[in-house]
C-alpha cells in the first residue's frame, strides 16, 4: 500500500472516529455547571473565551475553552507530523493543521447550529404554555415554572435555568435579558421583547403570547420550506469543497508521488494558495446563497 493510500484510510479512520465521538457527546445530557466554574481558566476569562464557552455549552461539549483549545491544538499537531511524513514538505503539515483546525470549528458550529434550531423549533409550545398558564390567572414566574414541567429538552433546561434565577432573586428583565444573550435564537428575542415591553406597557400578555406563538409555528414552517428549496444549493456547496480533495488524492492514488513533485517546484505553492483562496469564495458564495434567514 502506498504512502498515499495510508493517508486516506488513516483519514477515513480519523473522520469515523470523530464522528462516533461527536454523536456520543451529542447524546450525553447538557449540564448546567462545569467542575472548577468558580476559577475560570486564563482563555475563560477572555471575550473570545467566554464566547467559545458559551458555544461549547449549546453544542454539548463536555470541555472548557482551555481544554477545547489544548486538545484542538494537540491534534492539528499531530495531524501536521503525519502529513509532512506521509507527503514530504512543509506545506503538507500546514494544510493537515489547518484542515484539523477547521473540522473542529465546523463540528462545533454545527452542532450548536442544531440546539438553537431545536430549542427555536419548541418555542412555539412555550409560549403558548405560557399564555395558558397567564389566561389561567398564574403569575409569569409560575407560568414559566408550570412551562418547565411540561417543555421537552432541550428547551427544557434552558427554562429551568431561568426559573433558578428567579428563585435565587433575579428580576424578571434581567433574567429574561440574560437568557436572550445567553440563547442567541431569533425567536427566542423575539419572545424576551415581547414579554418585556407587554410588562412595561401594560396590556394582554397571555393573548399577546398565544399571538406570537402562532406566528412562530408560522415562521418555523416558513423556514423548513425554504430549507428543502435550497438543498440543492447547500450539496453543491459541500461537493465544491470536496472537489479539490478528492482530486488530488486520486492523482496521489493513481501516481504516488504526484503531489510532492508539483508542490515541490517553485509554481506549485503560489497555484495552490491561489486555488484555495478561490474555491474558498466560490463555496463561501454558494452557503451565502443557500442561507435560510426567514
Amino acid at each position: 500500500m502506498s504512502a498515499a493510500a495510508a493517508a486516506v484510510a488513516a483519514s477515513a479512520s480519523v473522520a469515523l472516529l470523530v464522528t462516533g465521538v461527536g454523536r456520543a457527546v451529542a447524546a450525553r445530557p447538557r449540564r448546567t455547571r462545569r467542575p472548577g466554574e468558580g476559577t475560570p481558566a486564563p482563555l475563560a476569562r477572555t471575550v473570545a473565551g467566554a464566547r467559545l464557552d458559551r458555544c461549547l455549552r449549546r453544542a454539548g461539549v463536555p470541555l472548557g475553552p482551555d481544554a477545547f483549545a489544548a486538545l484542538v491544538a494537540a491534534c492539528a499537531s499531530l495531524a501536521a507530523i503525519v502529513a509532512w511524513r506521509v507527503v514530504g514538505l512543509p506545506v503538507a503539515g500546514a494544510a493537515g493543521a489547518g484542515g484539523v483546525v477547521a473540522a473542529a470549528v465546523v463540528l462545533v458550529r454545527s452542532a450548536d447550529r442544531r440546539h438553537l434550531a431545536r430549542v427555536e423549533a419548541q418555542l412555539p409550545g412555550v409560549a403558548q404554555a405560557l399564555a395558558t398558564g397567564l389566561g389561567a390567572g398564574l403569575s409569569l414566574r409560575q407560568a414559566l415554572t408550570r412551562a418547565v414541567r411540561d417543555a421537552p429538552e432541550p428547551v427544557r433546561s434552558e427554562l429551568a435555568q431561568v426559573v433558578r434565577e428567579l428563585e435565587l432573586g433575579g428580576r424578571v428583565e434581567v433574567v429574561l435579558e440574560g437568557a436572550a444573550a445567553r440563547l442567541p435564537a431569533r425567536d427566542l428575542r423575539i419572545m424576551v421583547t415581547a414579554i418585556l415591553v407587554q410588562r412595561r406597557t401594560g396590556g394582554n400578555l397571555a393573548r399577546a403570547l398565544a399571538g406570537l406563538s402562532d406566528r412562530l409555528e408560522e415562521r418555523g414552517r416558513l423556514a423548513r420550506e425554504l430549507r428543502g428549496a435550497t438543498a440543492q444549493a447547500r450539496m453543491t456547496a459541500w461537493l465544491v469543497a470536496a472537489l479539490p480533495v478528492g482530486g488530488a488524492v486520486m492523482a496521489e492514488i493513481a501516481s504516488p508521488g504526484t503531489i510532492g513533485r508539483v508542490l515541490g517546484q517553485p509554481p506549485g505553492p503560489a497555484l495552490l494558495a491561489v486555488s484555495s483562496a478561490l474555491y474558498g469564495v466560490g463555496v463561501v458564495l454558494i452557503r451565502r446563497i443557500g442561507r435560510v434567514e426567514p
